[in-house]
């Protein structure tokens, strides 16, 4: 049973889909310091090279649960039994990926059609999350796109036409 589980875990990490929104950079050996410095100060990203979708078991997520809110699906009375959306991430081939690209803020009332799906199949696993681009704390939703979010918006193929 456990290997089947690991199995569709690492199924699931090579879907080719994209759902949301994303993290820090990350710095490994591979990574050209001076590039990613000039990066986040212009605010210029390279084009990526693919989509990572992140999945979440909520067993996993809600085992050391120790804070409850509203916010928190893990203290639902239907918390959720499949696994869960974590973030969906453009990355680079070397390793790391674009993070905090300007944008518009955050509007939660543009998602307030989405929102019932997205609690069952996007949750948040905790009460706050801190957003690492700018050091603020607020919704999980906020915190993908104000890390990595943004980079979607970007996408025309990814935009919606509104007339």
């Amino acid at each position: 049973m456990a290997s089947l589980k690991i199995k569709a875990v690492f199924c699931m990490q090579l879907l080719p889909l994209l759902i949301g929104a994303f993290s820090v950079i990350r710095i490994n050996g591979s990574w050209d310091v001076e590039e990613g410095l000039l990066r986040r100060q212009t605010g210029h990203q390279r084009e990526f090279d693919y989509f990572k979708l992140s999945l979440l078991w909520p067993g996993t997520a809600c085992r050391n649960t120790t804070k409850c809110c509203s916010s928190n699906a893990c203290c639902r009375s239907n918390s959720p039994s499949i696994f869960t959306i974590h973030g969906l991430w453009a990355d680079y081939n070397d390793g790391t990926w674009p993070a905090c690209c300007s944008g518009p803020q955050f509007d939660k009332e543009q998602i307030s059609t989405l929102r019932k799906p997205m609690k069952k199949y996007w949750p948040s696993f905790s009460c706050k999350a801190t957003s690492t681009c700018h050091h603020e704390k607020g919704s999980f939703w906020a915190h993908e796109v104000k890390n990595t979010g943004h980079v979607l918006i970007q996408l025309s193929t990814m935009s919606m036409s509104t007339s």
